[in-house]
C-alpha cells in the first residue's frame, strides 16, 4: 500500500497564511470596533494574543511532525 506524501507548508505559503489570518482577524474585529463592542486597543491586545497563540501551537504541530 502506498504512503501518502504529507504536504508541508514552504517559509513563503506560511508567511501568506500568516498574513491572511491576521486580515481576517483585523477585519473581524473592526467589525466589533465599530459597533462599539470593544475598543481599539482591546482589538490589537486580542490579536496579538492570537497570533501568539497560534504560534506556539504550530510551533509545537511542526516539531511533532519532525519526531
Amino acid at each position: 500500500m502506498p504512503t501518502k506524501k504529507k504536504q508541508e507548508l514552504t517559509k513563503t505559503q506560511d508567511t501568506v497564511l500568516n498574513g491572511i489570518v491576521r486580515h481576517i482577524l483585523t477585519a473581524g474585529g473592526g467589525v466589533l470596533v465599530s459597533k462599539g463592542m470593544m475598543t481599539d486597543g482591546m482589538l490589537e491586545t486580542a490579536i496579538g494574543a492570537v497570533i501568539a497563540l497560534a504560534g506556539v501551537i504550530w510551533s509545537a504541530l511542526a516539531k511533532k511532525k519532525d519526531t
